[in-house]
């Protein structure tokens, strides 16, 4: 007899008129797939093709274009080696320009220069095209911590590459 009562009333018993919950594709982005992480920057042939590309824009432009010489050695030593150059425009400074180019710069460094391989690396920048100046003591070669990269810094980079047989460029620091 109770289960022919409850059958009765769970049919006859009423429904709230309005749906407490409504059912949308959209939720105000709530449910959406997370957006895919851009892909990992890494040291390549086409990605240094790609930058000495783009360091080459920069340094054909008339106006508003930095060229800075870029050093790297290990921490409490005396030599700095001789990586390339780095192009960049008037928004972006050269601390940043080294940042957003440390996919390139750093694993460039340590194949020119196996020795640095594993170690706390340091930086330096000097004026572009002031290599014989730096080495000589007559141009400054400043240390540097790289700084924070924004997106819409595209500096552009152009390596140093050996000939068989030969050491490198490096300079020494006091």
């Amino acid at each position: 007899m109770y289960t022919a009562l409850l059958a009765f009333t769970t049919v006859t018993a009423l429904q709230h008129p309005l749906p407490t919950r409504r059912q949308t594709k959209l939720r105000a982005g709530f449910g959406a797939p997370k957006p895919k992480p851009p892909p990992k920057k890494e040291y390549s042939k086409k990605a240094l093709e790609k930058s000495h590309e783009r360091f080459d824009e920069l340094k054909a432009r008339e106006r508003g274009t930095f060229v800075v010489d870029v050093y790297c050695g290990v921490r409490d030593a005396s030599k700095l080696w001789f990586v390339g150059k780095i192009g960049h425009d008037l928004a972006t400074p050269p601390e940043s320009a080294l940042t957003a180019l440390s996919h390139l710069l750093e694993p460039h460094a340590k194949f020119l220069q196996p020795v640095l391989e594993n170690r706390d690396l340091v930086w330096g920048l000097a004026r572009g095209n002031s290599e014989v100046e730096v080495a000589k003591g007559e141009a400054p070669l400043e240390l540097v911590e790289p700084a924070r990269a924004k997106p819409n810094h595209k500096p552009g980079f152009a390596p140093e590459w050996y000939e068989p047989g030969e050491e490198g460029f490096y300079v020494r620091r006091d």
